[in-house]
């Protein structure tokens, strides 16, 4: 076989896999546009036209510049960066007393799955594990903001429903049958409570960027929580499994992080 033969097949198959991609997300922008136009409440933001081609367009200049791995593997620090450029309007969203609780989660060792499985397999594990975490955050009354490969970011008006929506998503994870696809996937959760203001004081892109820090510390398998996150908890209906003292990338100071008991 000829090297342009060999190139033609590898782009071939790129391709193959980015039309199974965006084929998904357009199928879930169209219902989510039933939903609107039905009267079904809103549990997600529906992308702009706009927002769909630049998606598009940003995973044809990743496959181009880093290959299908890199298009596809997360990047929570991504998310945050595109939060602070694109300022989603989330005072909607927030509590009666202002404030927002963001949650970000990826996939531990993403990378080295996508080699195991494969493009197509680690495409076909995405789209199960996309929809466990989309049916615990709408059962917890979440909207998700972004994705980006395996990474989620999503806000919710309170702190227990963004707790509740992690620890779902673990326990479902951990029901998984062995030998099956999810087997042995583990997915770590960070989340961070503060204003959902995004203006002047630039309070909102602070926070996301904290909410990002938490779950970068998070190991596969946890639910890992700040300080303002754990204050806004009932006591009788969370356990705390570890505190720890962490240093953050980019704030200062030390912070107190709490590993929430997802199993109860």
């Amino acid at each position: 076989m000829s090297v342009l033969e060999i190139a033609l097949l590898a782009v071939s198959a790129v391709l193959a896999v980015l039309l199974v991609v965006t084929t998904t997300r357009l199928r879930m922008a169209r219902r989510d546009i039933e939903d609107l136009t039905s009267g079904v409440p809103r549990r997600r933001l529906v992308p702009r036209p706009e927002d769909a081609v630049r998606t598009v367009v940003g995973t044809a200049m990743k496959v181009r510049d880093h290959g299908l791995s890199g298009a596809l593997r997360s990047s929570i620090d991504d998310l945050a960066l595109w939060a602070d450029v694109e300022r989603p309007d989330l005072a909607r969203m927030a509590s009666a007393d202002g404030t927002v609780t963001i949650l970000f989660s990826d996939i531990e060792r993403s990378t080295e799955l996508n080699h195991d499985l494969g493009d197509q397999g680690w495409v076909r594990l995405l789209g199960k594990h996309d929809r466990i975490i989309e049916k615990a955050v709408a059962a917890h009354s979440g909207h998700v903001i972004k994705t980006q490969g395996d990474g989620f970011m999503v806000a919710f008006a309170e702190a227990s429903e963004a707790v509740g929506a992690a620890c779902e998503v673990q326990r479902s994870l951990a029901r998984a049958r062995p030998g099956s696809r999810m087997s042995g996937v583990r997915v770590r959760f960070g989340a961070h409570r503060g204003s959902a203001v995004h203006r002047d004081g630039d309070l909102f892109g602070r926070n996301v960027a904290y909410a990002a820090r938490v779950a970068a510390q998070a190991e596969g398998g946890e639910v890992l929580v700040s300080d303002t996150v754990l204050e806004s908890l009932d006591a009788d209906d969370v356990e705390v499994l570890e505190s720890r003292e962490a240093t953050l990338k980019g704030v200062p100071g030390t912070h107190g992080l709490h590993v929430i008991d997802w199993r109860r």
